[in-house]
């Protein structure tokens, strides 16, 4: 289940590095529950709707926020208790939750927009973890790697089939350097094309792609042009660097 969160207007500045802080509003959220002890089967988006103004985001009009959680039953719970729930975010106020009706899955492909940047790495011999991006010929071994470890986590039949690639059609990909706790991540914003089961499809798009979905990374979003235009995919609000 995926549903998205509408936020009044902030009173203060955002900063930039401001993933981490929602990671810990959602896990506060959540209370004591097993999706601590688990993979990632959950991702949490980036919110949209932000400029950056004097050193920090401004969200004027107010700002959504997607959450994507496989366990249905505690997503609807949560759903259900948020509008109870205390919440302020550098003076942001939930307006109104809403759940996310799935794209059209039955064609068995499709393309997917960067809600956040893409994270992949690599294990090398010395045990040392390097970050793969787009340009990568490895990244969809990977990306099908990292999703077949999710499928048999949550126990899924068809997800750990998924074929996945960065749509290389695609003019305007980039990455973005992420900082989350003192620590940088390179990560990618690229459309991906999936192709597997509707089911499998689903799957991928509530728990996203790629690592550390739950704290910010791999969020997709609906599908934008096939012709591989400059279709709006991700505004800079929790980045730093980008090539």
């Amino acid at each position: 289940m995926k549903f998205r969160i509408d936020l009044t207007p902030n009173t203060e500045a955002v900063p930039f590095n401001y993933a981490h802080q929602l990671c810990g509003i959602f896990h506060h959220w959540l209370g004591p529950n097993e999706l601590h002890d688990l993979m990632s089967l959950y991702s949490l988006g980036w919110l949209r709707g932000g400029k950056a103004e004097g050193g920090g985001l401004w969200f004027r009009d107010g700002a959504s926020w997607d959450i994507g959680i496989y366990n249905d039953a505690v997503a609807e719970q949560l759903v259900r208790g948020l509008l109870l729930r205390d919440f302020r975010f550098y003076g942001m106020g939930i307006r109104k939750v809403s759940p996310l009706a799935p794209p059209d899955f039955s064609a068995g492909h499709h393309r997917f927009l960067s809600d956040s940047p893409v994270l992949l790495r690599r294990v090398e011999d010395d045990y040392s973890r390097t970050h793969v991006t787009f340009r990568d010929p490895d990244s969809s071994r990977i990306l099908e790697r990292v999703i077949q470890k999710k499928a048999q986590e949550a126990g899924h039949a068809t997800a750990g089939s998924l074929r996945l690639r960065f749509d290389e059609r695609y003019r305007n990909p980039k990455t973005r350097l992420v900082r989350i706790k003192d620590i940088d991540y390179r990560a990618s914003v690229c459309p991906l094309i999936a192709e597997g089961s509707p089911e499998a499809l689903e799957f991928l798009w509530t728990v996203g792609a790629g690592e550390m979905t739950g704290v910010g990374f791999g969020s997709l979003g609906h599908t934008g042009r096939m012709d591989g235009g400059r279709e709006g995919m991700l505004s800079r609000t929790a980045g730093q660097s980008k090539t």
